[in-house]
């Protein structure tokens, strides 16, 4: 759920974010850099939500120290083309200006959805961060965003030496305790556990929770994402006893620190329903995903898109629990929710009506199942995205109509 889409994982979003703190990118290259999308600001979301992922839920990334103020705004005279100073402003250097415009054209690339290009310019920025004092400002900025953009291009082996980078340039500059670092470990953990590389990525996620826990206490946001993410890891590993114990550790951390009304509770509570399927535990699965429903609609209002993901993940535990007539009330409300704010083309979409189209073979409504299947196959098929291999071949007619 969480760094399969790397948003998610996501896009290395904490240290691209806020969390680059005080190693943020110099005020001449904010100045130099788009507002909207640039290397120090956090990472751009994909349009459609990953299949299968949650449009609720923890993100991937550590939210920032609470004690940690986000970088000033860039002064006048950086947006001039000079550096900011106490005591008087200096021009840029040939070689920081060169670097500011490699950064402005990666995320003017990024933007535009040209990965390949962004990554080279990210690459190229990099290297040219490294000759130009102080070196962790623009090294961390473009490093952190080359692993991002290698990320969304699903080169999780390359976006490795990246991330892995930036984690010892945090440890040198900060210490084996700093938050800061465990907002990078927690990063790289993410590329080996999206790359397959599992066992690798679970001691890092440990060593990040235990800077975490203590440097903010037992219990904290911070340490709240951490262990969703174990969780998500253990659940991949099919551990189940230690995904569940995660899963309702990270809840409890949301819940105190965040209160009860709250998204990421609420997607703490999804997930343990998930967990809880997956361990045969159906009644409880119901009861969990009945809740993170409750605390969505509180925080969110029950008519947002995003809630369309709520309904089908009750709609999966009633499901599993053996009641049919109310798996199939949430899934059509999911998929009302979906036509009335995302849209029918949206990946997210085609898993529901896969998901449903399932419910219906169980309960032998065989042409309704294949008109379920047919829509989720014409969305995919339009976004580009892979069919299932599960999925029946369909007819070579034109897409079945929206299901009313």
């Amino acid at each position: 759920m969480i760094s399969k889409s790397f948003m998610t994982a996501a896009l290395l979003a904490w240290v691209v974010g806020l969390a680059l703190g005080s190693a943020a990118l110099s005020e001449e290259a904010k100045a130099e850099t788009p507002k909207a999308a640039g290397p120090a600001a956090a990472a751009p979301a994909p349009a459609t939500p990953p299949v299968g992922a949650p449009a609720a839920g923890v993100p991937a990334s550590l939210p920032p120290p609470a004690a940690v103020a986000p970088p000033a705004a860039a002064p006048k005279a950086a947006a001039a083309g000079v550096k900011a100073d106490a005591k008087e402003a200096v021009p840029l250097t040939p070689e920081e200006e060169t670097w500011a415009a490699t950064i402005k054209r990666a995320t003017t690339a990024f933007q535009k959805g040209d990965l390949a290009t962004a990554e080279a310019e990210f690459a190229a920025a990099a290297k040219l961060a490294e000759s130009l004092p102080p070196k962790g400002d623009r090294l961390l900025a473009s490093l952190v965003n080359l692993a991002m953009v290698r990320v969304a291009e699903k080169k999780y082996a390359e976006a490795v030496e990246p991330a892995k980078r930036v984690v010892e340039l945090r440890e040198k500059a900060s210490g084996p305790d700093d938050l800061f670092l465990a907002g990078a470990l927690n990063d790289l953990a993410g590329v080996y556990k999206d790359g397959g590389r599992l066992d690798e990525a679970e001691p890092i996620y440990k060593r990040a929770l235990a800077i975490v826990q203590k440097k903010t206490g037992p219990q904290s946001a911070q340490a709240g994402v951490l262990l969703a993410n174990l969780a998500e890891l253990y659940r991949d590993q099919k551990k189940w006893p230690e995904a569940e114990q995660a899963a309702k550790q990270s809840l409890e951390d949301f819940e105190k620190s965040l209160g009860g009304r709250n998204f990421e509770v609420a997607g703490a509570l999804q997930r343990l329903g998930t967990i809880y399927i997956a361990e045969g535990k159906s009644a409880e699965a119901v009861a969990a995903q009945q809740r993170a429903l409750e605390v969505a609609r509180k925080a969110m209002g029950w008519n947002r898109p995003v809630m369309m993901e709520y309904y089908a993940a009750l709609a999966d535990a009633y499901q599993a629990d053996g009641k049919p007539a109310d798996a199939e009330t949430h899934y059509l409300q999911a998929i009302k929710l979906s036509q009335e704010g995302l849209g029918s083309n949206n990946l997210v979409a085609a898993s529901v009506l896969e998901r449903y189209a399932g419910l219906l073979r169980q309960m032998k409504r065989e042409e309704e199942a294949g008109r379920m299947e047919d829509q989720a196959r014409q969305i995919r098929i339009t976004l580009g995205a892979p069919v299932p291999a599960s999925a029946p071949p369909g007819p070579q007619t034109p897409a079945a109509a929206p299901v009313k």
